[in-house]
């Protein structure tokens, strides 16, 4: 099958998916998680490959993702995820390896205390998953880069919003913004490997480091 025939299976598969409010319904143990259940399989198979021993989420929404990542580093027994959201939601998942934290994602001081935590970390997963305006999810991305490791990922969530696009109205989102972020970061290249699944959130935006991080 061709590149342009899976392109089009899958925006016909995500605009679909969205529009019928499916990653609304999606849980875990419970917990609304609302990611692509192909994407946390493939978070899964690139944490244990990567031994990763630091998660990084933006946009902790009702915490059944950052329970999903806890639960897989039970698995592994290693490791912390650390996530962030503008809002504290009743009923958020109590775990020994979640670390809550409230405020913006760019906040300065948001950003210091996890980078903070990223520096002492030998493998660091970063998935953005927070605001998905262009402009927001650009910064995001510049201020969490260097936070990556070698061989790791920065992940920018929901480019299906403008990619295919699932929400046409939505306007310039993540896919805009890893168009940008690419031009301008060389230790970063595009992934698509990531979505042999096919149903991903993330088109085009596994984003892999391929050098040091920077100083």
């Amino acid at each position: 099958m061709q590149r342009a025939q899976i392109d089009e299976l899958t925006r016909l598969a995500n605009q679909v998916y969205f529009r019928a409010g499916v990653f609304n319904q999606t849980l875990w143990m419970g917990h609304k998680a609302a990611k692509c259940p192909m994407d946390m399989w493939v978070y899964q198979e690139l944490m244990v490959r990567l031994r990763t021993d630091l998660v990084i989420e933006t946009g902790t929404w009702m915490g059944g993702s950052a329970l999903y990542f806890a639960h897989l580093l039970d698995l592994m027994g290693h490791g912390r995820v650390i996530t962030v959201d503008i809002h504290t939601q009743p009923g958020r998942p109590e775990h020994d390896r979640i670390d809550y934290l409230e405020g913006s994602s760019i906040d300065d001081r948001i950003v210091e205390e996890i980078g903070n935590r990223a520096s002492d970390s030998s493998s660091v997963l970063v998935i953005l998953d927070a605001d998905h305006h262009a402009e927001f999810k650009l910064e995001e991305m510049n201020r969490y880069a260097p936070m990556v490791t070698p061989e790791s990922y920065l992940i920018a969530e929901d480019s299906c919003f403008d990619h295919y696009p699932a929400w046409p109205e939505f306007g310039p989102g993540p896919a805009h913004a890893v168009n940008q972020f690419i031009k301008s970061n060389r230790d970063f290249e595009i992934d698509r490997r990531q979505e042999r699944h096919m149903i991903t959130f993330c088109p085009r935006a596994f984003l892999r480091r391929k050098s040091a991080r920077s100083p």
